[in-house]
């Protein structure tokens, strides 16, 4: 996912770190021939890349864990839904029916919350 950088800062080993407008961090080391990066060693060098965007791998994985999480909660819940179907003794099309219900209706704040880590996860 691409996020601006909104700033710079020295970590604890005196390396620059881009500051990322959804709160995380990157490195921006020049360490040539690796990196070639000169712009990081200067005020003026790091003032010009404000605003540019890179890619955020935290972002993306946390992307991956909400939809997994989504994806398990909404699979849940239409399963639970075709089986009390079945034995409530609905036909197969009303048992699909109350597991679509069921999908539209689950609350999916609990689970997206403990795929960011906002809450603990429930045995």
């Amino acid at each position: 996912m691409q996020q601006p950088i909104t700033g710079f800062h020295l970590d604890a080993e005196n390396h620059w770190v881009a500051d990322l407008a959804c709160g995380h961090k990157q490195h921006m080391r020049h360490d040539p021939p690796w990196m070639e990066r000169p712009w990081i060693l200067t005020e003026e060098g790091r003032r010009s890349r404000l605003g540019v965007e890179l890619e955020c791998k935290r972002c993306d994985e946390t992307g991956r864990a909400v939809a997994e999480a989504v994806r398990a909660a909404l699979a849940a819940a239409a399963r639970d839904a075709y089986e009390e179907g079945g034995l409530s003794g609905l036909c197969a099309e009303g048992r699909w029916d109350l597991a679509l219900d069921a999908m539209r209706a689950v609350d999916l704040t609990p689970a997206i919350r403990r795929a960011l880590g906002q809450e603990p996860q429930k045995g």
